[in-house]
């Protein structure tokens, strides 16, 4: 007797992770500072212009990690991000999801795990100040950090496998973000600056002086927007950061 016919695999739930969402497709501007290799991000965290100025002021150019720039960076990268937020985070009430830190690509937290399982790879946000770091005043007034997660998150970039990214792929894809789970990001380099440039009508160290003070810092953001609007033009709005902790781990 022929063998009888495999059952048909049953079809996802509506809201679940793997159909399309019904969210709003967002297109806006994100930043991350690099030094001067170039490849493919994903496993990153980035931030608006104002979240990645107080990253390179207090981390890169402060001498805590030592002489230098920490990681060599020479510039920031300007990145044209298309997301689309999950049925279940969106049905949480937000857009984005907890903001995770990526070392090396790995996800260290917090709670990756629950994260991905829950919500799928969803763009995670935090407004400086807030949960899960910093959570304290940085004096950069509208600073937001991003987390972008790709395929095999769980492992550093030299860790991964073919395997791993099969099995966790990540919210990063080709063409417009569906919101499925494994779809809900992607970007297209959009332009850079030079850290040099920052400093053409003033030194390093007179550039990044007084770095409690928030109208000093403001006057760091706004010279750095000015660099690369000079060059691509207003960025159109930036959503909010619409993460709430209560919601998301609820």
């Amino acid at each position: 007797a022929p063998a009888p016919a495999p059952a048909p695999a049953p079809a996802p739930s509506p809201g679940s992770l793997a159909e399309p969402s019904t969210g709003d497709l967002m297109t806006f501007y994100m930043y991350r500072s690099q030094n001067d290799a170039n490849y493919s991000l994903a496993n990153i965290n980035t931030g608006n212009l104002a979240g990645i100025m107080w990253y390179i002021q207090n981390e890169v150019v402060s001498g805590a990690y030592g002489p230098g720039n920490k990681f060599g960076i020479t510039r920031i990268l300007r990145l044209k991000v298309q997301m689309r937020a999950t049925q279940p985070l969106l049905d949480a009430g937000m857009s984005f999801g907890v903001r995770v830190a990526f070392d090396s690509g790995k996800c260290t937290g917090p709670k990756c795990d629950y994260d991905w399982s829950k919500y799928g790879y969803n763009v995670g946000c935090n407004n400086l100040g807030d949960y899960p770091f910093p959570t304290y005043d940085t004096h950069f007034k509208g600073g937001i950090w991003y987390s972008l997660p790709g395929a095999c998150p769980s492992r550093s970039y030299m860790d991964g496998d073919a395997q791993c990214a099969e099995q966790e792929p990540g919210g990063k894809c080709p063409g417009k973000p569906t919101g499925a789970g494994d779809c809900t990001w992607n970007y297209e380099p959009a332009g850079q600056i030079m850290l040099s440039e920052l400093y053409a009508n003033s030194s390093k160290q007179d550039f990044w002086d007084k770095p409690n003070d928030d109208a000093a810092n403001l006057r760091k953001v706004q010279t750095a927007q000015a660099l690369f609007e000079a060059k691509y033009g207003k960025d159109p709005p930036v959503p909010p950061c619409d993460f709430q902790y209560e919601k998301f781990y609820d």
